[in-house]
């Protein structure tokens, strides 16, 4: 069935699929050609299958409703024969981030989509995301790379809530997280390290010293809210999180684009950013509601400096716009 009539909303959501999966085919190829390890390579064949399928299937729906297709990524963006930047354990971390927010962001396309084709698509992809997260999750837990495991202690009744303090944070007041707010911590520190590394090693391999600059200043931004989560953990006797510098080689020589690093440090400020709302919005403490809004902002500052970059160097393509008003 043909679909001639789209919604914004349906524009937009397979305008970034398309855009992203192909970055994410030529990524996944170029992680391909560098894994040693059979287990990483087979989730890697399944994540590059079904990016190219989602590729395809947003080109369609997009061609037969007439919009042109915004400059996607191809073999020009991704030395594929390059020599290794991430080791296979690294690789397999992103893709375990990658799957979370592909299992948030499908989710939100298909309940903003009408068309029943397309809504058939993004269950289709939501599945997708949610395969390669079990897979990760699968991989992880037999490499015990799933460390440490948080632990709080069992309580022997469920207590009511007496007292306004608990909503409190400051100096004697501040009560022990709750296993809410420590989920909350442990999920965006996980994605605000892997997108650390990301960025320190674009600032290690770009030719451009403007963006080499740009990139490391984002390492910088993110590795101090890693030290504010890291924290908040230790002060109520929490483990430390890892961290990964050692997985990422010494290579200067970028195989990526310039546009292709630049979109991706885009994208995972996007991204950062939705897992930082979702935190704020169901923290019970005050004081980390407080740090939440604060990290975020100076997140979206960021976000917005690199999507100048973007339209400086001519990178961004325009999204359709609604009619300009008569003068």
């Amino acid at each position: 069935m043909t679909i001639k009539d789209l919604t914004p909303s349906e524009i937009s959501n397979l305008w970034n699929t398309y855009l992203i999966n192909t970055m994410t085919v030529w990524v996944t190829r170029y992680f391909l050609a560098n894994s040693q390890d059979d287990d990483i390579s087979n989730m890697l064949k399944n994540a590059e299958m079904f990016s190219v399928e989602e590729v395809e299937k947003s080109k369609k729906f997009l061609e037969e409703a007439g919009y042109p297709l915004p400059d996607g990524f191809d073999e020009q963006d991704v030395d594929v024969k390059g020599q290794p930047l991430y080791s296979d354990n690294f690789m397999l971390f992103t893709k375990f981030v990658l799957a979370q927010d592909g299992c948030i962001f499908y989710s939100m396309f298909l309940t903003t989509s009408i068309n029943s084709d397309i809504r058939q698509f993004y269950e289709y992809c939501w599945t997708n995301a949610k395969n390669i997260y079990n897979q990760c999750s699968d991989i992880m837990v037999k490499k015990g790379l799933h460390h440490p495991k948080l632990h709080v202690p069992k309580p022997e009744r469920v207590d009511k809530v007496d007292n306004q303090s608990f909503l409190a944070g400051w100096f004697s007041d501040r009560r022990p997280l709750n296993v809410q707010e420590i989920s909350q911590l442990e999920f965006c520190f996980k994605a605000a390290e892997n997108y650390k590394e990301f960025l320190k090693s674009f600032a290690q391999t770009s030719q451009s010293k403007e963006l080499s600059s740009h990139f490391k200043r984002g390492s910088e931004i993110l590795q101090k809210h890693l030290v504010i989560f890291q924290d908040i953990l230790s002060e109520n006797d929490l483990p430390h999180l890892p961290t990964w510098e050692s997985e990422i080689t010494d290579l200067t020589v970028a195989p990526f684009s310039d546009r292709l690093m630049l979109f991706k440090i885009l994208i995972f400020t996007d991204i950062i950013s939705v897992r930082y709302g979702m935190a704020l919005s169901i923290m019970m403490r005050r004081d980390l509601g407080l740090h939440f809004i604060r990290l975020r902002a100076e997140l979206l500052k960021y976000g917005e400096d690199s999507l100048n970059l973007m339209i400086k160097n001519e990178y961004l393509d325009q999204l359709p716009m609604a009619k300009e008003k008569d003068q």
